[in-house]
């Protein structure tokens, strides 16, 4: 446990400095990113509950796991969109949100996830427990902790409900280099109450990431629309 929030503590104290000889692509959509596996947050508790960080999960096939929670250690809460949560994640989705200090519940971010086996890319959906714009921070990192990449994007919090929530992904093409991901956000949205207040929907994750050919991408692109409704339900479960 102490080893697991030590690796969460690195991850922050590395984000000044970026170096790394990996080469990395982004996605906007989990349908880009094409996934092999992804983490529910269904397994840890019903809707509405506060759980202790970090929190051990499995992924979808099972083949691996990791450790969820918020850097500063403190405790976070389960949710669900349309329930405990109403934002523009899809309807019914599996959350993790950081909490809020201010109200008692949790903490503000960054949050983290340690994977048992490195990956080759990450997605999710991110947004600000506040509606209004906001910016969105993904740093991966190296089994040694050492940075790999990071990603900034803007974003937009509302009440659609439309799977609509900003989506961050990234893949390491050089090979399956990821070992842990650390996220947060940026809101000037109803001050004081919430800077770094966000929620999270399923982590997916896949392997051996490559960058399609030119010719190929067309091929690639139609095939991937026609996998995006049974992907989408196999999520949302």
């Amino acid at each position: 446990m102490k080893k697991t929030l030590l690796l969460l503590t690195i991850a922050v104290l590395c984000l000044g400095t970026y170096a790394s000889a990996d080469n990395f692509t982004t996605y906007s959509t989990r349908v880009q990113q094409n996934p092999s596996d992804y983490y529910d947050w269904g397994q840890i508790a019903p809707p509405g509950t506060i759980v202790n960080t970090p929190q051990f999960v499995t992924s979808f096939s099972g083949t691996n796991a990791g450790l969820v929670g918020n850097i500063n250690g403190s405790q976070f809460l389960t949710a669900q969109e349309g329930s405990t949560w109403i934002g523009n994640f899809d309807y019914g989705e599996n959350l993790i949100w950081t909490g809020n200090s201010a109200f008692g519940i949790g903490g503000l971010g960054p949050m983290a996830m340690v994977f048992l086996h490195p990956v080759g890319s990450v997605g999710f959906s991110i947004q600000a427990d506040f509606y209004g714009p906001f910016t969105a921070y993904l740093v991966a990192f190296d089994s040694s902790g050492n940075p790999l990449f990071s990603l900034t994007e803007n974003g937009v919090s509302n009440s659609l409900e439309n799977g609509s929530a900003l989506f961050l992904g990234i893949g390491d093409t050089s090979g399956d280099n990821i070992s842990t991901v650390e996220f947060t956000i940026s809101s000037d949205a109803n001050p004081p109450y919430s800077n770094d207040d966000f929620a999270i929907d399923a982590i997916s994750i896949g392997y051996g990431v490559t960058t399609p050919e030119p010719s190929s991408l067309v091929l690639l692109g139609s095939g991937l629309l026609g996998m995006a409704g049974v992907l989408r339900r196999k999520l949302s479960r």
